[in-house]
């Protein structure tokens, strides 16, 4: 499995794509903006995009969403089940905001926590992350856990959002995240990837 980032938008989000080089399949987390730098990277290694992964609804992270379903209608969007309280609201999701218009989405799959969603030989485990957003998820592949706005390097994502709760979001990394060994690498969803031990002994929400 080949993994890319991309650093898209007006804050630098990050945007994984994931190509399976067997099946020539194609997953994306946070689809955050310029749909058309997505599809031409999948595109250009001779892959179809199938999945398109929300590890929340905030519009910096979804921004390029419906560029990519006009172009490939047949991708699935996943994302929490809690996620239309996000998705489906403007104010919520922030896109009057950042996108300067208004917009709404729908998952076609909704995810719960420990959701196993196979791609190629591998596969994506969910796991239920709130306290940035209520819909907030990880995804873990290859021993990698892409971690959208819960956690960045020695720091977290913001609470102050709509749904946003910092008590919530500190349990979340405490419990779901920090078990993880110490070599495990963390992607977030903006700035740099981090180790679970470096966020153990250097986060400093976490002390």
């Amino acid at each position: 499995m080949i993994i890319k980032r991309l650093i898209l938008g007006p804050v630098a989000t990050n945007c994984y794509i994931f190509l399976d080089e067997d099946s020539k399949e194609a997953a994306v987390i946070d689809p955050s903006a310029d749909h058309e730098s997505i599809l031409n990277l999948i595109k250009e290694n001779g892959y179809k995009l199938k999945k398109i992964f929300l590890t929340h609804g905030h519009y910096d992270h979804i921004g390029g969403l419906s560029g990519l379903l006009e172009a490939e209608p047949e991708a699935k969007v996943y994302a929490h089940e809690k996620s239309a309280e996000v998705l489906g609201e403007p104010r919520v999701n922030l896109s009057g905001e950042l996108g300067r218009k208004e917009e709404t989405f729908k998952a076609d799959i909704a995810l719960k926590d420990g959701d196993i969603i196979p791609f190629g030989k591998d596969e994506f485990k969910v796991i239920y992350t709130p306290g940035h957003t209520i819909d907030g998820i990880c995804l873990v592949i290859d021993g990698k856990v892409f971690c959208g706005d819960t956690i960045f390097r020695f720091s977290v994502g913001r609470t102050d959002f709509p749904t946003g709760d910092m008590s919530q979001e500190v349990q979340s990394i405490k419990t779901k995240i920090m078990p993880f060994d110490d070599s495990v690498r963390l992607y977030p969803g903006h700035g740099e990837p981090t180790t679970v031990g470096d966020e153990r002994r250097g986060n400093p929400y976490l002390r």
